[in-house]
């Protein structure tokens, strides 16, 4: 949990302040040149309803199908994708508020979490008011909390068993998701601090939604599939590889957006100030993958264009991609580094070579020497060596 009382502050940065001046003139001309919306458009509206009929289809075709324990495990992990779907394409823009105009539509449309196990309400505090305010910082990102199973940054102690934690970690993060929806968000309810955010006492309909989504969630997927699906132990296990599906697809997504070899890992000094500009910041610790694949940005709801998403998480991720052009052209003008990966492959891999250097060394790691020059765009695939 985090602890650290301290109110966290960025200090300001003339070249970035001026980058952030002209970004936001040109997205301002973007869309208001087009007349269009920076939410939710026909698109998304597509995709909304692709997603509910997903969800609901795949979990009909499980409880009215006659199949083997094989057969429903693989039914489990298909219903898996529609939840990812749900998720990655819904409530995490809604949650932004991002989806519409309206704050009621995106509080509705935020508790799809809540429908696929999620707690909306832990997710924005975890996510909105730590993680997206404080990108890698220790003390205020949550993200960079593990209970000390993992050492995501240079600043955490190395334990004997992070040397291998390049090899382990793909197989733990398989339990991510499941760790998440029956234990993670009760858990943090017992904190008081998210990023500069107190929380004295958590609001009564909060956490009536919380408990209340967890035990729809548990009802739908667990209980009444034992009640009327044969044997009772392939649902147990379609549920369990359910979440390693999820668990594996939700690392594979997010953990090279932030911990690879080019990120930056500051530290608050002791008044909790950040000696940079807050977009800045963003370039200095965010990394995009997989830009030129359709296929990914439409499936993983905008969220390989990491650096884009983190600077405007208001607007709706169907905006992105000509967005990330935008970004990329001001900030060749303004000399900052967008980095990228070419491949989600290749990105993943990136991360796991980050945690094999974190599990080896004790000393100093000159992260200068690590990431291409504060210039232009910056692109590469590395390999990785798993010796």
């Amino acid at each position: 949990m985090l602890a650290d009382s301290r109110q966290f502050q960025y200090t300001e940065k003339i070249t970035a302040s001026g980058f952030s001046r002209a970004l936001s003139a040109r997205v301002d001309e973007y869309f208001g040149s087009r007349g269009i919306s920076r939410h939710a458009n026909l698109h998304m509206l597509a995709k909304t309803l692709l997603g509910f009929t997903l969800w609901i289809a795949t979990y009909a075709w499980l409880m009215t199908g006659d199949f083997s324990p094989i057969q429903i495990v693989g039914v489990y992990v298909v219903h898996g994708f529609a939840q990812l779907h749900m998720a990655f394409n819904i409530a995490h823009d809604a949650n932004h508020r991002a989806y519409s105009s309206r704050a009621r539509t995106n509080h509705v449309l935020g508790y799809v979490f809540d429908l696929v196990g999620v707690s909306s309400y832990m997710w924005r505090l975890l996510h909105n008011d730590s993680h997206h305010a404080f990108v890698n910082i220790s003390g205020a990102d949550t993200t960079l909390i593990s209970g000390a199973v993992f050492r995501f940054t240079p600043h955490d102690r190395r334990r004997w068993y992070h040397r291998y934690q390049h090899l382990y970690a793909p197989v733990l993060y398989c339990l991510c998701t499941l760790d998440w929806v029956l234990t993670k968000d009760y858990r943090w309810l017992a904190a008081t601090r998210f990023g500069n955010r107190s929380v004295v006492r958590h609001p009564a309909g909060e956490l009536i939604a919380l408990f209340a989504g967890k035990a729809f969630y548990y009802t739908y997927t667990l209980v009444l599939p034992l009640i009327y699906l044969r044997p009772w132990y392939a649902v147990i296990a379609g549920f369990v590889v359910m979440h390693a599906f999820l668990g594996f697809t939700i690392a594979l997504i997010f953990q090279p957006n932030h911990f690879i070899e080019e990120s930056a890992y500051p530290e608050a000094d002791e008044a909790g100030h950040i000696s940079n500009n807050y977009i800045r910041h963003i370039f200095d610790t965010t990394a995009d993958y997989a830009r030129r694949n359709p296929f990914a940005q439409w499936i993983l709801g905008g969220l390989n264009l990491h650096v884009v998403h983190h600077m405007f998480p208001g607007i709706c991720h169907v905006h992105y991609p000509a967005l990330t052009r935008i970004v990329m052209t001001t900030a060749d003008e303004f000399g900052l580094t967008y980095r990228e990966y070419r491949t989600v492959a290749g990105a993943f891999l990136a991360h796991l070579r980050w945690m094999k250097m974190l599990g080896r060394t004790d000393e100093p790691i000159d992260l200068a020497a690590v990431r291409p020059p504060a210039s232009t765009s910056a692109r590469s695939d590395h390999a990785f060596d798993c010796r």
